[in-house]
Parts: C-alpha cells; structure tokens; sequence
C-alpha cells in the first residue's frame, strides 16, 4: 500500500478516535498527571481534558492571546474564558498584557503547566506511535472500513 495514502487514513482515523475520546474523560491521562511530582496536588484533582487541550494549545505556541485559542477548540469564547481563569487561578497559566496593548491579554505556562503538558503531550506521543505499529496489520481498504464506522459511531453519540 502507498505509505502516503495509509497515513492519511491513519490520521483520519486517529482524528476519529480523539473525537470519541474526548466525550469522556481521559483517566489515563490525568491519573499519570495526578502521580506527577507537582507542587500542588490539588491542582490536578480539578483538571478536564478540555483544561489538557488549553494547556497544550498554550505550550505550542508563542505569543498567543485568549481570543486566539477559542480558534483551536470546540469551545466557546466564554467557555475558554472560564477555563483560562481557572489554569490561572491554579498556577498553570500566566497572563500578561503587552506595555503598548492593554487590551489583548496573553498567556503562557508557568512551569507546573509545562509539566503537566509534557505529561499530556507524552501520552499522546505514545498512543500514535502504537496505533501506527497498530495498523500496520490493517490495509488501506480495512482501514477505510474502520475510518467509516468510527464516523458513525461518533454522530450517533452527538445526537441530541
């Protein structure tokens, strides 16, 4: 099969299966963030994976403003709002305005942010190189079947 077509596939299917994981909590994830040494435990007894995507979306960029990253989330503006308020209140985020721009807020991960990020992102990082090794077994036709149900089963459980 041409790598470059698998890949494809595995990239759709991988955005299909984060689309299904994200409707539940992702235990693993914050129960490895929850074992970390930070200096707050309590911290990480209040964090969501919607809290994990902020974080990450932070620790990838440079420069970013709170109205940017409502771009990059399923998330309202007040929604994302909310939740930088909160990241802030515990010490994961920073905000800052700029000396010529008061009005714009930026923010940035303070260094228990980064930890938990790294953490997050490690994860991630693990999971994708296993559902590469993964569908290896698979070919380019099995894995359009999978893409195919994967869509399926994540409209039935937008239904309202």
């Amino acid at each position: 099969m041409n790598k470059m077509k698998k890949k494809v596939l595995v990239d759709a299917i991988k955005d299909e299966l984060e689309t299904f994981r994200s409707h539940d909590v992702d235990e693993q994830i914050l129960g490895r963030i929850k074992n970390a040494d930070l200096k707050s435990e309590m911290i990480t007894d209040k964090l969501n994976i919607n809290d994990l995507h902020i974080l990450q979306i932070i620790g990838t960029a440079t420069n970013i403003r709170i109205s940017d990253i409502a771009n990059h989330v399923p998330l309202t503006q007040g929604a994302v709002s909310k939740i930088i308020n909160k990241l802030s209140d515990d010490s994961l985020i920073l905000k800052k305005h700029r000396p010529t721009n008061k009005k714009d807020t930026y923010v940035e991960l303070t260094d228990n942010g980064l930890k938990i990020n790294d953490i997050h992102n490690h994860y991630h990082q693990k999971m994708d190189q296993q559902l590469i090794e993964f569908t290896d077994e698979f070919s380019k036709d099995d894995l359009k079947v999978i893409d195919e149900f994967l869509k399926k089963i994540n409209l039935i459980r937008n239904i309202d």
